[in-house]
């Protein structure tokens, strides 16, 4: 399949581009799971941190913990984040029964957006972003609790939903595991990643919104599962998988291309074979083996002219980066700011 290509006529990144993990550099450390991370034109920072919440680094590098605190009073589990239109911080809640969005300023005040659906609680949620039009979209990876129970190809009860002024709606169900999804450059597109049924997905986004005419943009093998995704300038899509920890590029000609790999081959058959008995646990996605990557599950590109990769991990402790020869496609939130630095 061909990917959306923003107008251009050729795809820059040269087709045997690749990054050793030597080359790999630290620049944050100190964190906790920095699962999700994401970046502004003022040069801040923000990151999923398990303490319960998110961390804020400023332009000059001071970092600070901001934690808030569910409903039912327990701490936030901040999965996927995104910088609202408003300053805040919106968090999906992945507890291990429960989700919902949160909306976390840095007062650590956390107010609930979204906890219900259709007259029941939200299940554990993913991701979250707000698009250019102040909708706030999410996602729920499966219906079932506790959720590992749903780390098999054949099982997709996963959703994408929206929060807006007409209310809350899924938008797409069935999804195998969704994770994070990303809008295409041209706004015409709707891609996500369905993590354990290894495909990257996108429907056509049209007015309303409404998403229609699914399509698989891409397979991959077991032990590729995909995490998180965004896009660069032209139209490339940049694709996460934890267990193998590959970062990939799939092309707008639709080629796939393997980026960055540090994979532990014993870890990746062991995991294959326990998903083929049907014996996965906890362990089998709580660990990298011996990869130093941690289970990387989000990148974004930042910097001035957003030519520079940040990865974030399940797993780890703190961020690596690596320059790149194609600019990242500018975010929605790009522009905005953290309420904390008004």
């Amino acid at each position: 399949m061909r990917v959306q290509t923003n107008g251009q006529a050729r795809y820059p990144l040269p087709r045997d581009y690749h990054v050793p993990v030597s080359e790999l550099r630290p620049v944050f450390d100190g964190l906790r799971s920095p699962e999700c991370i994401l970046s502004n034109a003022s040069g801040e920072f923000l990151m999923s941190d398990r303490r319960g919440g998110f961390t804020h680094i400023t332009p000059d590098g001071r970092a600070h913990l901001v934690r808030g605190s569910t409903l039912q009073g327990g701490p936030l589990h901040a999965n996927g984040i995104a910088l609202a239109s408003d300053g805040r911080v919106l968090v999906a809640h992945l507890g291990d029964a429960e989700g919902g969005v949160y909306a976390l300023g840095d007062a650590g005040c956390a107010l609930p957006i979204v906890t219900a659906l259709e007259g029941k609680p939200l299940p554990p949620t993913n991701y979250v972003v707000e698009d250019a039009d102040g909708r706030i979209w999410f996602t729920v990876s499966t219906r079932h609790i506790p959720r590992m129970q749903a780390w098999y190809p054949d099982i997709a009860d996963g959703y994408i939903a929206v929060h807006d002024a007409r209310g809350t709606r899924i938008l797409a169900d069935g999804l195998g595991y969704t994770n994070e999804l990303a809008f295409s450059p041209d706004g015409q597109f709707v891609y996500v990643n369905e993590t354990h049924a290894r495909r990257l997905t996108r429907f056509r986004l049209r007015p309303g919104p409404e998403l229609t005419d699914r399509e698989t943009v891409c397979s991959f093998p077991a032990g590729d599962q995909l995490d998180g995704v965004c896009f660069d300038a032209f139209g490339g899509v940049w694709v996460t998988c934890i267990v193998s920890n590959k970062v990939y590029v799939v092309r707008p000609d639709g080629e796939l291309q393997l980026v960055i790999a540090d994979t532990d081959a014993a870890h990746v058959a062991q995991y294959v074979s326990d998903l083929d008995a049907r014996r996965l646990r906890r362990d089998s996605i709580w660990t990298c083996g011996a990869s130093t990557l941690g289970n990387v599950s989000s990148l974004c590109f930042a910097g001035p002219q957003r030519r520079t990769v940040f990865l974030g991990s399940l797993l780890g402790e703190r961020v690596l980066a690596f320059d790149c020869p194609v600019p990242g496609h500018e975010p929605a939130h790009w522009h905005r700011r953290f309420a904390g630095m008004a």
